[in-house]
């Protein structure tokens, strides 16, 4: 006699079947998930690239409306999937809107959730919110030597250089109220503490550009022209800073074409029309922006 030929288990295979489809639903709905969790975290991340992009040009409003679109995206991440990330560029755009304390929170929570730097992050921006309360109180000693205590041991760099900006602006807004004696040691002490900063951020434009306006107050125009030059070359934190730094440039040309003996204010101008010609000004005393 033959082998008796088995049925084809049809049962066995439609059961098979549906197991398979209820995983492969599972696991496709866990890919999206997983998908639009990094999608979403990633489109935050892209918005604040270009807001900062965009700042960096001097493109502010358009910046803002970026870095708030920040916000949102990343308010509804934290919301649906709180995440060190989320908060940490929650954070970074709550910063940029000046929303110190909000700032301050989200850093924290990022600290909470294992983002070890953002935890001095939260503190700084605490104190430095704070310092800013002071100052708009008229309490200028505390908010100095707050700004101080963070220009010298910050750790969030946007922070540590605009603290060092309040240091130095106070000091020089005190300069005249002090004799003369006093006024070039405040201008010496002044330049250390840049030089300072520089030296651990040298690619900071705006140290050298708050450099630049030190020396200008102690009259050395060509060493305020080249540290002004690095400041524009190396890029500015807002326009106003880049056009006070563009004016700066102007005022040590005009200054040195006074002072300088006639050969060596030639070799001088040769070098200032190179910069120039760099920067498309139409002229010596006229930035680009003018023409704008």
């Amino acid at each position: 006699m033959g082998t008796k030929r088995q049925p084809f288990p049809e049962k066995l295979l439609s059961e098979t079947n549906l197991k398979l489809s209820v995983q492969t639903v599972i696991i496709l709905s866990l890919v999206v998930m997983l998908m639009a969790c990094a999608s979403s975290l990633s489109q935050a991340k892209l918005t604040l690239a270009q807001a900062q992009v965009l700042e960096r040009s001097f493109q502010t409003e358009q910046a803002l409306a970026l870095y708030r679109r920040t916000l949102n995206e990343a308010s509804r991440e934290v919301r649906k999937r709180p995440s060190a990330q989320g908060y940490l560029l929650k954070g970074l755009a709550e910063f940029k809107l000046s929303r110190w304390a909000d700032a301050a929170q989200s850093f924290s929570l990022a600290a909470s959730l294992g983002e070890d730097k953002a935890e001095s992050w939260a503190k700084e921006v605490s104190l430095y919110g704070l310092a800013l309360s002071f100052e708009e109180q008229g309490l200028e000693k505390p908010a100095v030597r707050l700004f101080s205590i963070l220009s010298e041991k910050g750790k969030f760099s946007p922070l540590t250089r605009a603290s060092l900006g309040k240091v130095i602006d106070h000091r020089l807004s005190s300069l005249n109220d002090n004799p003369s004696s006093q006024q070039d040691k405040i201008l010496s002490d002044s330049i250390k503490i840049v030089e300072k900063a520089l030296a651990d951020d040298p690619g900071c434009g705006f140290y050298h550009y708050l450099l630049s306006q030190l020396l200008s107050h102690q009259e050395k125009y060509q060493e305020s022209f080249e540290e002004a030059v690095m400041a524009r070359e190396l890029g500015l934190p807002s326009e106003e800073i880049h056009r006070d730094n563009d004016n700066q440039i102007i005022f040590c040309y005009r200054s040195l074409k006074q002072s300088m003996e006639q050969a060596e204010f030639t070799q001088f101008n040769k070098t200032y029309k190179n910069w120039i010609q760099r920067w498309k000004w139409p002229d010596e005393q006229t930035p680009d922006w003018k023409r704008r």
